[in-house]
């Protein structure tokens, strides 16, 4: 059984390692298109096209040169997309392009300042598997 442990995995934005994350996700969404025809019981759909998003969240740590451009990013928007490289395991890697959508930071008195970013997909998901 080839399980997987989510302490092997490591985000990077360009060729920066993002440091302090302890959670990412990765959404796939592939679209469909109804199909149906009057006098059938059941509906038919087709596949169009896909999508993905995610989100990831950790301690903020602003020196740190990826969680910075990613802040960075948020708070002086611009047109280009971000490439990010997703190593979900040893043998699982997933990049692609995209763009930030929102970042939070939250602190408390007795906690750490944490940060969570959700980002847009744009263009095609690579999946690389060494198995």
């Amino acid at each position: 059984m080839a399980v997987m442990a989510g302490k092997n995995g490591e985000i990077k934005i360009g060729e920066n390692k993002v440091g302090y994350i302890d959670n990412f996700s990765i959404n796939v969404n592939l679209g469909s298109a109804e199909t149906s025809q009057i006098g059938k019981q059941w509906r038919d759909y087709i596949a169009t096209c896909s999508d993905w998003s995610g989100s990831l969240s950790g301690t903020l740590d602003y020196a740190d040169p990826a969680q910075k451009a990613v802040v960075d990013e948020l708070l002086t928007p611009t047109d280009t997309a971000m490439t990010g490289e997703f190593k979900i395991g040893p043998a699982l890697t997933v990049t692609g392009d995209f763009f930030i959508t929102s970042v939070s930071i939250t602190g408390s008195f007795a906690d750490k300042v944490a940060v969570s970013i959700n980002f847009q997909g744009t263009g095609e998901l690579a999946v690389k598997s060494s198995t």
